[in-house]
C-alpha cells in the first residue's frame, strides 16, 4: 500500500513536465482535437433532443442511457485493463466511438433521428466509455512514469477541460449556421487523429497483471482493496457525491438555457464554454493551488465551494451572471475531479491502478445516469432552476460528511 509519504514528490513537479515526453506529446495532440469533437457532439446533443421534446425528463433519460453501461461494465473493465495492453483497448474504443458519431450525423443529415435512435446510440457510447474512460486515465502512467504521474493526470484533465472550451465555442457556431448533423460528423472525423497517434506511440509496458487469477477474483481484490484503504475509501465517495448531484447539473443546462435564459443556442454554448473556460483555470492552477495549500484542504473546499456556485447559478436570469456562475463552478468541480484522481493514483500500486481506476469511473460515471434520471424527473415537476440549487445543497452536505467523517482525506498532500 504506497504511503502518504510517498506520493508528495510529485508535488514537486511542474504541471507542464510531462509534455517533455514525446509520446505524450502525441497523446496530448491527438486527444486535445478528438475531445474536441467530442464536446462539440455532447453539446449539439443536448440541444438536439431538448428541441425534440421540449421535456427535460428526456435530457435525464439520455444521461442515464449514457451512463448506465459503466455502473454494470466498469468494474470489470479494469480487470480488462490490467491484462490487456491499453494502447491497444484504446484504439479498440476510439474506433467504437467513431462508428457510432457517425451512425448519428447520417440519420441527423437524412432527417430521420428520433429520440429513442439517439439514446440506443448514447447507450452504445456508454458501453465502449466503460473500457475507454478508465483506459485514458491509466494510461498515463504508462506514458510518464510515476514520477512525472502529478504532471500527466494535470495535462490529462487540461486536454479534456480545453476541448471543453473549444467544442462548445465552435458547436454553437456551427448550430446556428448549419444544424447539429455537422458537429456529429467532425466529431466521427476527429478520431482520426487520435487513431493515428495512438498508432505510432510506442509503449513498452507490457500488461501488468500476469496473475493467473480468474476476472471475478480480480475484481474482488480490487474491491476489497479501495473498500480498506484509509484514504482511497473516502476519495471514491467524494466521487460519488459529485457524479450523483453537482456534476450532474450540466445535464439540465440546455433547458436551463432554453427556459430562463431564452437562448437555446447561444447561452447554450456560451455557459458551456464559461464551465470549460473555468475548468482550464483550474488545471493550470492546481500544482500551486495543491503545494501552498495541500491537495486535500483543496479537495474539501472546493466540494463546499461548487456547490454555491451552482446555488447561485441556479437564480440567475440573464446571460451575463450565468456565465460568470458557471466559470467559477467550472474552476471548482474540475480541481476537485483532477485532484481527487490524482491523489487516487498516487496511492494506489500499479498492481490494482486498472481495478482501482476502474471504481473511479464508476463513481463519476457509472452512478451519475441515476444523478442525472433524478435530475430530469424533478425538473420535469418543480422546474430546472429549483432542482439544480436541490443538487447543489444535497452534494456540499453529502460531501462535507465524508470529509468530517474520514479526516485523512482532507490531510493528504
Amino acid at each position: 500500500m504506497a504511503s502518504i509519504a510517498q506520493s508528495s514528490p510529485s508535488l514537486q513537479v511542474s504541471t507542464l513536465s510531462a509534455l517533455r515526453i514525446p509520446r505524450f506529446r502525441l497523446y496530448f495532440i491527438g486527444q486535445m482535437i478528438s475531445l474536441s469533437g467530442s464536446w462539440m457532439q455532447i453539446v449539439a446533443q443536448g440541444w438536439l433532443v431538448f428541441d425534440l421534446t421540449k421535456n427535460e425528463l428526456w435530457l435525464g433519460l439520455v444521461a442515464c442511457a449514457a451512463g448506465l453501461p459503466s455502473l454494470l461494465l466498469s468494474p470489470l473493465g479494469g480487470v480488462i485493463i490490467d491484462r490487456i495492453p491499453r494502447r491497444k483497448l484504446l484504439m479498440m474504443t476510439q474506433t467504437g466511438q467513431m462508428i457510432l458519431a457517425l451512425i448519428l450525423a447520417w440519420l441527423t443529415f437524412t432527417n430521420t433521428v428520433q429520440v429513442w435512435h439517439i439514446m440506443v446510440l448514447a447507450f452504445l457510447l456508454g458501453v465502449t466509455n466503460a473500457v475507454d474512460a478508465p483506459s485514458r486515465q491509466a494510461i498515463v502512467a504508462d506514458l510518464v512514469g510515476r514520477e512525472l504521474l502529478a504532471s500527466g493526470i494535470a495535462m490529462n484533465s487540461l486536454i479534456f477541460n480545453g476541448a471543453r472550451v473549444i467544442g462548445p465555442v465552435v458547436a454553437g457556431i456551427i448550430l446556428n449556421q448549419f444544424g447539429p448533423a455537422l458537429c456529429f460528423l467532425i466529431n466521427g472525423l476527429s478520431f482520426v487523429a487520435v487513431l493515428f497517434m495512438l498508432w505510432i506511440i510506442q509503449i513498452e509496458n507490457p500488461p501488468l497483471s500476469t496473475q493467473p487469477l480468474h476476472p471475478l477474483r480480480q475484481l474482488q481484490e480490487g474491491l476489497q482493496y479501495a473498500r480498506r484503504h484509509r484514504t482511497i475509501a473516502p476519495l471514491l465517495l467524494l466521487a460519488v457525491s459529485a457524479a450523483l448531484f453537482t456534476n450532474n447539473i450540466s445535464t439540465l443546462l440546455p433547458a436551463f438555457a432554453d427556459v430562463v435564459l431564452h437562448s437555446p443556442k447561444e447561452g447554450y454554448a456560451d455557459v458551456s464554454t464559461a464551465v470549460g473556460v473555468g475548468a482550464v483555470i483550474a488545471g493550470l492552477t492546481l500544482g500551486v493551488l495543491g503545494r501552498r495549500f495541500g491537495r486535500g484542504r483543496v479537495v474539501a473546499t472546493m466540494a463546499v465551494f461548487v456547490g454555491i456556485m451552482a446555488l447561485g447559478f441556479s437564480q440567475v436570469k440573464t446571460i451575463e451572471l450565468a456565465v460568470f456562475f458557471a466559470a467559477l463552478y467550472g474552476f471548482g468541480i474540475i480541481l476537485q475531479f483532477v485532484l481527487v484522481n490524482t491523489l487516487i493514483q498516487s496511492e494506489v500500486p500499479d498492481a490494482f491502478r486498472g481495478r482501482v481506476l476502474s471504481l473511479y469511473t464508476l463513481s463519476w460515471f457509472g452512478i451519475a445516469p441515476f444523478g442525472s434520471l433524478l435530475m430530469g424527473a424533478v425538473a420535469s415537476l418543480v422546474g430546472t432552476p429549483v432542482t439544480i440549487a436541490f443538487a447543489s445543497i444535497v452534494g456540499s452536505l453529502i460531501s462535507v460528511y465524508v470529509l468530517i467523517h474520514w479526516p485523512e482525506a482532507r490531510r493528504l498532500r
